[in-house]
């Protein structure tokens, strides 16, 4: 601990210690009424200017101490990071991450920053205690006026499941899975005041509250965890105070029999249905597109494009592509498929490595501090069940490295200087990164402008509105997408065409993105199905044989290729696709419906009677069966005539 130690007055640790007090609570509790996307691009923004800043001020110390061990993993896994990104599936993306995940080797860059900036304060942990105790009574608060009904941001989403100022129980979850145990940390330390205790305390059970609320299993697992990491701290006083843990046994008994959250806990253990099911096959599919890049992964952010090659047949049949996974629910599986097996290596010993320096942490005899090796804990083992978080991990990364920092030594430790060019650079950073993140937030409020025209009907001033958010951040397909989907609301041909102009914009970004790729195959099918010219629907069928060719199991484009090649007068090829739809999704009539019609057209009414017939046993109220059955029964009746 000693050699960690710089004097409080050291004005140039002062900065950096107010840098990350604003992240941990600015990341947490960030949001904007003003957006459409309330909670992602203002978090970033928050994350990259502060954290590009934070470099100014570590090199304003005359020298950090790091962690040699910590410095030489970080190393290699941005070193063989870099060499992801130069095979990487997005080429560009690989390097900035995606308008919605962000999670590119920039975002790992600044990680490594916040946990060298970790290292660099640790001479005072309460200050970053505070901003801990903040930022989860902030993120309390905000649950608690969800779960009442009266959130800032009233999500569309229907959901019983809290959000809180993140917008996602996953990400609520997660982020207290971390702060939960540093919060209680700080109450038992007091933070050298009877109302920061009390504060503590009312912050951890609002915490509580909404980890619960968020119904998210990850973070309860990960909050488990935590427990149990640190019973040797509590066990000696439960045996004082047995009453205490009775109590506790009797309250999780009864939200485990009397609430909704018995049956969310104990569907973890069905192994055959439901999300664990999922996640099993989420990891296999990831599994196998791991096998396929062992060594450079997918690059950043590639994870997405390399998916839908690996999905099977069962897979497609179970759980359709209404989501196309952008990321493996699983944190070293996620690392394993974008960096591949050396940067997998690089995760699992950093985190074995971690995991060893908070149970010296645990040991220390400083509650605040053992509360961070419990977080640091928790939120490694919820990882396990999601995955890096670019909102979270820097706050995560910054305990983490005031964990390294302040636990008793198990490795040498070395002096670094920073030169003052490294600072200057950072300024700049973060002067880009505040008018990139400011221009992300403005194409932001745009987007919401071009949705709210839009539902008014000023099909002009939307359109207006989406361009506006793609001249402003035109590196964002997100905005292109946006302005593509609304472009094309009247459905003519100029519509269309306007439509895919705007496609082809974010599929110069990002051209093997699945999603982008396949609506504007559909915009061409589209287009094709008003003109009927010839060179329309050769487009429209080459644009779906590429995407066969790419995602061999998916019903939507076999379905899709079926009606291009239908267009085509190819009825035999078109009859093979939707067959081939039908067994991909079972629980869908639209196959069987074209399929229907296609035989009516034929003559071949037989098959058109037991296409029929599979038709309505999936989904007898199909809008589209009361005519074909008119058609059948007419051609039926004048066959027996």
């Amino acid at each position: 601990m000693d050699e960690f130690a710089v004097p409080d007055s050291n004005p140039a640790q002062r900065m950096t210690l107010r840098v990350l007090a604003v992240l941990i609570v600015g990341s947490g509790v960030g949001f904007d009424p003003w957006g459409w996307a309330a909670f992602g691009p203002v978090k970033w923004l928050i994350v990259t200017t502060l954290l590009s800043l934070a470099v100014t001020g570590l090199t304003t110390q005359s020298s950090i101490a790091v962690n040699r061990r910590s410095a030489l993993v970080w190393a290699g896994f941005l070193g063989w990071g870099v060499m992801a990104g130069l095979f990487a599936l997005d080429p560009v993306y690989a390097w900035i991450g995606t308008p919605d995940r962000h999670l590119g080797l920039l975002a790992w860059c600044l990680f490594a920053v916040a946990f060298l900036a970790g290292q660099a304060v640790v001479s005072t942990l309460r200050p970053l205690l505070r901003a801990v105790v903040v930022a989860t009574l902030g993120i309390g608060v905000y649950s608690m006026l969800e779960l009442v009904g009266v959130a800032p941001i009233e999500l569309v989403a229907d959901s019983s499941r809290l959000g809180g100022p993140f917008g996602s129980p996953a990400y609520l979850g997660a982020a207290l899975a971390l702060l939960i145990p540093v919060a209680i940390g700080a109450a038992l330390d007091g933070l050298g005041s009877l109302g920061w205790r009390i504060v503590s305390g009312l912050a951890a059970v609002l915490g509580i509250v909404a980890i619960l609320g968020s119904q998210t299993r990850a973070a309860w697992v990960g909050l488990m965890v935590a427990v149990l990491f640190s019973f040797p701290l509590w066990k000696r006083w439960l045996r004082r105070n047995w009453w205490v843990g009775a109590g506790l046994v009797v309250v999780a008994a009864a939200l485990i029999l009397a609430t909704p959250l018995g049956d969310r806990a104990v569907s973890v253990f069905d192994l055959n249905e439901g999300t664990t099911r999922g996640r099993i096959d989420e990891w296999q599919v990831g599994g196998s597109v791991l096998v396929d890049h062992p060594v450079v992964g997918t690059g950043f952010e590639g994870y997405r494009i390399a998916f839908p090659g690996n999905v099977d047949a069962d897979y497609e049949r179970r759980y359709t592509r209404r989501v196309t996974p952008d990321r493996a629910h699983n944190g070293a599986l996620d690392v394993g498929v974008t960096t591949g097996l050396p940067g997998l290596v690089f995760y699992v010993v950093g985190a074995i490595w971690l995991v060893g320096r908070a149970r010296r942490g645990l040991r220390s005899g400083d509650v605040g501090l053992a509360g961070i090796a419990a977080g640091v804990v928790g939120y490694l083992a919820q990882q396990q069940f999601l995955f890096p978080i670019a909102e979270v991990d820097p706050v995560f990364w910054v305990l983490a490295g005031v964990l390294v920092a302040s636990a008793p030594q198990g490795g040498s430790v070395v002096r670094l200087g920073l030169p003052r060019a490294i600072g200057i650079g950072g300024a700049a950073l973060a002067v880009a990164a505040l008018v990139v993140g400011g221009l992300d937030v403005a194409a932001d409020h745009q987007t919401k402008e071009a949705f709210e025209q839009s539902a008014v009907g000023d099909q002009t001033e939307a359109l207006a509105a989406a361009d506006r958010a793609i001249a402003l951040r035109p590196d964002s397909i997100r905005y292109s997408f946006v302005a593509a989907t609304i472009a094309a609301q009247p459905g003519t041909v100029h519509a269309l065409d306007e439509a895919m102009a705007r496609f082809d914009k974010a599929l110069d970004v990002s051209p093997r993105d699945p999603i982008l790729r396949a609506e504007h195959a559909g915009l061409l099918l589209g287009r094709a199905r008003l003109t009927t010219s010839p060179d329309d629907i050769q487009r429209a069928v080459g644009a779906f044989q590429e995407l066969i060719a790419a995602d061999p199991n998916n019903a939507q484009n076999h379905l899709q290729a079926g009606v291009a090649l239908a267009l085509a007068g190819e009825t035999e090829r078109a009859e093979s696709a939707w067959l081939t739809a039908e067994g991909l999704a079972p629980t869908s009539a639209a196959p069987s419906a074209n399929l229907v019609l296609l035989y009516l057209n034929t003559g071949r009414i037989e098959e058109a009677s037991e296409a029929f017939d599979r038709a309505r046993a999936i989904d007898p109220d199909n809008p589209s069966l009361p005519d074909l059955e008119a058609r059948l029964r007419a051609l039926t009746e004048g066959a027996g005539s």
